[in-house]
């Protein structure tokens, strides 16, 4: 997908473009950048995806906060009077670190619909931060795994851990360089790195670990159990425990996207008549926003 602007094309989340904005640094928004040499994205989004192009900046062209992970940002478009949003992935609740999606008016408007399905209504954070520690401190005896995706959630995690836990948690080496860029950028991130002598002396009484989301099973928390002896404990932190089952002893409903309610709400901020979906699809959330619309207007 790309966006014209005053005879360019700027790719939106790829590299098929003379420029490219890249929301953030999450895999599967980073199509083909390989062959770019010219980005529009954050600081911190260009040392977290590895780019290997420069960073340009184009008159009219702005980048505002996302709130989705660090470095995220949304794509503003001013042309002939007519304003354009592309999004990305977005979050407009604080999570630990403050970061929250701006709102900002357009015409048109390009966003996700990751969780655009009216099931999908996430309790706050901080709540759910809660519940985590709670969880935690009640099986103090146990190891514990949590699955997270390694960029961004992880982060995440390894703060709850410290601030509601008082734990140093063990991540993986590739979450490890994440964790680095988020100290870079001045967020502060206690936890050990496996593998390491530190590591490997924690390790040895009861821990708590960060894991990649495919090794959350009860299978891979029974090898540990194994091979600590002592009983492990596994979880996931993800916005698909609202629905989905897990082969899990717990599940966290922990998201760094919007909910249904809140693109809702995004989408009635912007004043946007122009909307289109660039992920899934957001045919229940248009249907929520004309039955709105007709409401307000049959009450006037």
């Amino acid at each position: 997908m790309h966006l014209p602007y005053k005879g360019i094309k700027i790719a939106l989340d790829s590299g098929n473009g003379d420029f490219s904005f890249i929301s953030h640094a999450h895999y599967d928004h980073l199509n083909s950048v390989e062959r770019q040499t010219n980005f529009l994205a954050s600081e911190e989004t260009y040392e977290l995806a590895n780019l290997s192009g420069k960073l340009k900046t184009i008159e009219g062209v702005k980048l505002i906060e996302a709130g989705h992970i660090l470095g995220a940002r949304q794509l503003v478009l001013e042309e002939d009077g007519k304003t354009t949003v592309y999004t990305g992935d977005i979050s407009i609740k604080p999570n630990i670190f403050g970061m929250v999606a701006e709102i900002n008016q357009c015409d048109r408007l390009i966003m996700e619909s990751t969780y655009a399905k009216p099931e999908y209504k996430f309790p706050d954070s901080f709540d759910v931060y809660s519940s985590i520690g709670e969880w935690i401190t009640k099986n103090d005896s146990k190891n514990i795994i949590i699955g997270a995706y390694e960029m961004g959630k992880t982060q995440e995690l390894v703060r709850v851990l410290n601030e509601y836990c008082g734990i140093a948690p063990v991540v993986t080496e590739k979450a490890e360089r994440v964790c680095r860029i988020y100290e870079k950028f001045g967020i502060r991130l206690d936890r050990l790195v496996v593998g390491s002598d530190e590591a490997e002396e924690v390790m040895r009484r009861r821990f708590v670990g960060i894991v990649p989301m495919r090794y959350a099973k009860r299978y891979f928390a029974a090898n540990l159990t194994k091979a600590f002896e002592r009983r492990t404990l596994v979880a996931v932190a993800t916005g698909w425990a609202i629905t989905y089952r897990f082969d899990t002893d717990m599940a966290f409903p922990l998201s760094d996207h919007a909910d249904f309610y809140d693109l809702l709400y995004y989408v009635e901020q912007t004043g946007a008549k122009d909307i289109e979906f660039f992920d899934n699809n957001g045919s229940e959330l248009l249907a929520a926003l004309k039955s709105r619309i007709i409401n307000i207007l049959s009450n006037k």
